[in-house]
């Protein structure tokens, strides 16, 4: 049984992504909108899974889409962030690459960590050159870095205790989904900064 408030940073993980799609479709970025969303529907499937009961029947629904689609969430996100950073790629080669890697990391599911390590060093080192910005974009590189650490360390760590751990490591989720976002839509963040002086 998972204790029911469980749900509460699953929740906040919802909403985070759901307000990240939103800002992400308004800024054209469909792509990076779809990979935000999928972090949101494993975290509406895990609120729902703690919040009815049904902590059986929707465990393996709850898995898949925290795993894989997790993964292919974060392989668009990359590919939105290569596009933000490096220039356009043409829709065969990403849909390729994403189908790809999530297909080996459903017939091989051992690979599936190393490509999400891979892709989230990747979505750094992106963010670090930067080359359409002109200068490296540390401060999205550290905010996109944070996942890092988080799925390495806080991920049912054994120091924090299972609650600790749980909450840590979906508060840091949320948190990078939003870091994420804004570093993807610079210019819409500008614009509203200078809405906001001007008012």
């Amino acid at each position: 049984m998972m204790p029911l408030h469980y749900a509460l940073t699953d929740g906040l993980v919802f909403i985070a992504a759901a307000w990240g799609a939103w800002h992400l479709l308004k800024a054209g970025e469909p792509v990076g909108a779809l990979g935000v969303a999928l972090f949101g529907l494993a975290a509406a499937i895990g609120t729902v899974r703690v919040t009815s009961g049904l902590i059986e029947p929707l465990a393996v629904p709850h898995r898949f889409a925290s795993q894989i689609g997790g993964l292919l969430g974060l392989l668009l996100l990359l590919w939105q962030i290569f596009k933000t950073t490096l220039g356009p790629v043409r829709s065969v080669y990403g849909a390729a690459i994403c189908i790809s890697a999530v297909g080996l990391a459903i017939i091989l599911p051992a690979a599936g960590a190393p490509i999400y390590f891979l892709a989230l060093v990747g979505g750094i080192a992106l963010f670090g050159l930067d080359r359409l910005g002109g200068k490296p974009n540390i401060g999205a590189a550290l905010g996109f870095g944070v996942m890092l650490p988080n799925v390495l360390f806080l991920r049912q760590s054994k120091f924090l205790g299972p609650d600790l751990s749980w909450h840590l490591f979906h508060i840091v989720i949320a948190l990078w989904l939003v870091l994420t976002v804004l570093a993807l839509t610079p210019k819409q963040v500008a614009e509203l900064g200078n809405t906001t002086s001007a008012a």
